[in-house]
């Protein structure tokens, strides 16, 4: 198409310019290309007559089409010449395929997966730039090495990851898949999901493995948490099996006893001695069993976060001191009146404060007395704390020391779960559901302490305990 400089008319149409816009070369005469273009300006009206242009913009054919054209003009001092291509379908194709590169890349950017390629003559990956921020997080790199690769794998997984790999080589697979972990540089762990395609030759030698990287993190971790949750459901169901069993025979043992003194006191005769000794028993069993109730109240509000906890500034020395009634109690109770109960404390301050729930303090420490007095035949039992200084802090540590039969290094963690006990075939099962320990261990843990025993067998026991609350020394 030629077009006059002076009135910006056509002058010159071939036949295929008449075609592409559907008129005839008449009509065309009596226009000008800004009647082509749909932004109303065409090429020519502000031209550099010494440059050749190259413009692509839509087009309106006669009937009221939209074109995509290619033009190439040529200018003149006259005239200019426009070569005109249609390239409607072109960049149709290409905006399809931008379209669909877009979202793909969306998609990988919203479902955290990227793709990669691994060439056996380079001994290298070729990955997108969505699986190289998976692994370095914002760093790009077009290409890494097997060995970067396995560096980047979590040390636990790198055994696995090359065990499945080389596997599915050897045996010429066709596809395989794996879940492991990997490790940014900035040392972030993150899970991700393989999903591979090998390619082979004719003669069956490995040309290329390619595929798809997914981070799979958050999935994981749901997943863990269900197992976590389910396997908790099936402590708990143990744990509800267990209190059962144990709860169901511990509470019927004393109230057995107590039910067939008071039908002894209530149908025959007996002296006032056998009834003071029965009522006595009465009362011990009676005990034992507001014991056991209580613990297993307080261990069910514990497992049900409902255990309230009420911080004061307690004054250790007097709240020890305060202890040695009740302790000098459950002694003559236990019927051990000749071993030696020794309270120790820090002779060198009159007030030592720490902010802590003091009724919690009173049944770790009435907990772990008992225990000692259940197992402790003779020696002596001593408690109390010690305090330690370190930098500007102030620390307690409480204890309870046995000279009782010891407990296996093995067993340690066991005797803090709920109904466990332990003892020797030469020795009778003392009485007690096992509860004890495992309130001290959740009652320490809810007042930001931690509890441990050091202990062997033949040597006694020691049992201390922490909390991480403020402490103060006058």
């Amino acid at each position: 198409m030629l077009v006059d400089n002076r009135t910006n008319r056509f002058i010159r149409v071939n036949n295929n310019a008449a075609e592409l816009f559907g008129y005839s070369e008449a009509e065309l005469k009596k226009m000008t290309p800004s009647d082509l273009s749909t932004q109303g300006e065409g090429p020519g009206e502000k031209h550099n007559p010494e440059k050749e242009e190259q413009i692509i913009r839509p087009a309106r054919r006669k009937d009221g089409t939209i074109i995509t054209v290619k033009i190439q003009v040529s200018y003149s001092d006259k005239f200019y010449l426009c070569l005109i291509s249609d390239v409607t379908e072109e960049y149709r194709i290409r905006r399809a395929l931008e379209l669909n590169q877009e979202r793909l890349k969306e998609a990988q950017r919203i479902g955290q997966f990227g793709w990669w390629e691994f060439r056996p003559e380079t001994g290298r990956y070729y990955v997108s730039e969505d699986l190289f921020q998976l692994y370095n997080e914002d760093l790009f790199a077009p290409s890494f090495t097997y060995h970067d690769h396995l560096s980047n794998t979590h040390p636990e997984d790198r055994s696995y990851v090359r065990s499945v790999v080389e596997d599915a080589i050897d045996k010429r697979k066709d596809s395989y898949s794996l879940v492991y972990r990997v490790i940014s540089r900035s040392g972030n762990i993150k899970t991700v999901a393989i999903n591979a395609h090998n390619k082979y030759d004719e003669t069956g030698k490995l040309v290329s493995r390619y595929g798809t990287v997914q981070d799979v993190s958050e999935t994981q971790k749901i997943m863990n948490e269900l197992i976590a949750a389910r396997r908790h459901a099936e402590e708990s169901d143990q744990l509800k099996t267990a209190f059962l069993a144990n709860f169901s025979h511990e509470i019927r043992t004393p109230l057995n006893a107590m039910m067939g003194f008071i039908n002894i006191l209530t149908s025959m005769n007996t002296t006032g001695k056998e009834r003071d000794e029965m009522l006595a028993l009465i009362e011990t069993n009676s005990q034992r069993l507001l014991r056991l109730i209580n613990d297993m109240i307080d261990l069910s509000r514990i497992e049900s976060n409902n255990l309230e906890i009420k911080y004061t500034n307690v004054e250790i020395n007097g709240f020890l001191s305060s202890m040695k009634s009740s302790v000098s109690c459950e002694q003559a109770t236990s019927g051990k009146g000749d071993l030696r109960i020794k309270l120790i404390k820090d002779d060198n301050t009159q007030h030592v404060y720490q902010y802590i729930d003091e009724l919690r303090l009173s049944q770790i420490f009435n907990n772990l007395l008992n225990n000692a007095l259940k197992f402790t035949e003779e020696g002596e039992i001593s408690y109390g704390y010690n305090v330690t200084r370190n930098m500007n802090r102030t620390n307690i540590t409480y204890f309870v020391k046995d000279t009782g039969p010891g407990i296996s290094p093995d067993r340690h963690k066991e005797i803090f779960k709920p109904f466990v006990q332990f003892w020797s075939e030469e020795k009778p099962k003392v009485q007690g559901a096992g509860l004890g320990l495992a309130i001290c261990s959740r009652m320490t843990e809810l007042m930001k302490g931690q509890i441990w025993v050091d202990s062997s067998e033949g040597k006694g026991s020691a049992f201390y305990f922490s909390f991480n609350t403020p402490v103060s020394v006058e």
